[in-house]
């Protein structure tokens, strides 16, 4: 019980491939095709499939769960799928870094504050401190992020991403 996060990176993969000018057989729908159960799929002339990975695994994690809710689902929070674009990836990316760079003098609290990474609370969502585990989140979170986009480039077409939550 407690606050599981995903995050999940979603590509269409069409029946037919137009990226040669003309309409071919995907070979990519061929080899998703053959993973269904034999007959399961309409015959009709256009068709495709999406696939999802989990790219990205949290637990209790509540300050990046609170960044998700209040900086892309305007802080509805009701275990919904929120669709992510690619530039709050690189945004959850800037502002983990701004915090867990701060020098001395300068106040954890305030910086996390001023992006959106407090912890967030909630029923079996773990602790409320900016602690090691909070930095521990957050460098995951760094590293998570800079691997998605390493491996997915910007112009790499068909991919998206969204976020949920279970508890």
């Amino acid at each position: 019980m407690g606050l599981d996060m995903y995050l999940e990176a979603k590509k269409y993969v069409g029946k037919d491939d137009y990226s040669n000018g003309e309409r071919t057989p995907n070979p990519d729908y061929a080899a998703l095709l053959s993973l269904a159960p034999k007959g399961l799929v309409d015959k009709v002339d256009f068709g495709g499939a999406s696939v999802a990975l989990t790219v990205g695994y949290w637990r209790k994690a509540n300050a990046i769960h609170g960044w998700f809710v209040n900086t892309l689902a305007g802080g509805v929070d009701e275990c919904q799928e929120i669709y992510v674009p690619r530039t709050a990836l690189v945004d959850l990316l800037a502002a983990c870094k701004a915090v867990m760079s701060v020098s001395a003098g300068v106040s954890k609290q305030d910086v996390a504050d001023e992006f959106s990474l407090m912890p967030t609370e909630g029923f079996f969502f773990g602790g409320y401190e900016l602690d090691e585990y909070y930095d521990q989140d957050l460098k995951y979170t760094i590293e998570m992020i800079e691997n998605i986009l390493t491996i997915i480039p910007e112009n790499e077409y068909g991919w998206s991403f969204s976020y949920h939550a279970s508890w």
